[in-house]
């Protein structure tokens, strides 16, 4: 139970992904939630593990050199941000995600938590599918429902002649999707960053149904 010298501690929020797109894709997130609440009570840092099988190796090595320096004394609550679908049908996980979690409060985490990306964070994106067919200048009447996760974003790209890259960058995709219509969707799994952040999550968005 928290005492209530630890209630009076700052926060700090520390939220690992696995790649380039998805710190945009967090930072437009968090900036969302943030305009919504006006301000918000905690301070945010993203950081990039580069690569899901880099969450054992780095996490808590970020954890300490970065985040506990830079924030002595904060209250830490760190969020694991990852894809499920490399961990759907594999007999030996990337990630022991007992140990990572296990080896984070052993450093000092007060709190951690996952966000779970079902199955990947790019059937995030193509729920607002009105961005992506703008950002790929694909005709408006372009039926997209067919296209399913990171296979299918690719090859959404391929139909416009361009190239999309797990965890690489790409310019402007991030900044053409629209949050309100993907926050709705993805309440369940984010609920996390609200919470910390100070916002209930069904203020979030009025169709969210937590």
């Amino acid at each position: 139970m928290a005492t209530q010298k630890d209630k009076e501690k700052k926060t700090i929020l520390t939220v690992f992904v696995e790649g380039d797109t998805e710190v945009d894709f967090y930072k437009k997130m968090i900036a969302s939630i943030r305009q919504k609440l006006g301000k918000g009570k905690c301070n945010v840092e993203i950081k990039n593990v580069k690569g899901v099988g880099n969450y054992q190796s780095k996490v808590c090595r970020i954890f300490e050199n970065s985040v506990k320096k830079k924030y002595p004394g904060y209250n830490y609550i760190v969020v694991l941000c990852y894809d499920t679908d490399v961990f759907q049908y594999s007999r030996k996980p990337p990630v022991d995600w007992n140990a990572v979690i296990k080896a984070l409060s052993d450093k000092g985490a007060d709190k951690i938590e996952q966000i779970r990306a079902e199955k990947s964070i790019e059937d995030w994106f193509l729920l607002d599918s009105a961005g992506l067919k703008r950002f790929l200048k694909l005709p408006a009447k372009t039926s997209i429902s067919a296209y399913k996760g990171q296979k299918g974003l690719v090859q959404l790209f391929q139909k416009a002649n361009k190239s999309y890259i797990k965890g690489v960058q790409c310019k402007g995709l991030v900044d053409a999707l629209d949050m309100e219509k993907i926050f709705p969707h993805i309440c369940g799994e984010i609920h996390i960053l609200c919470d910390t952040m100070g916002m209930n999550c069904s203020e979030l968005n009025e169709h969210c149904k937590l």
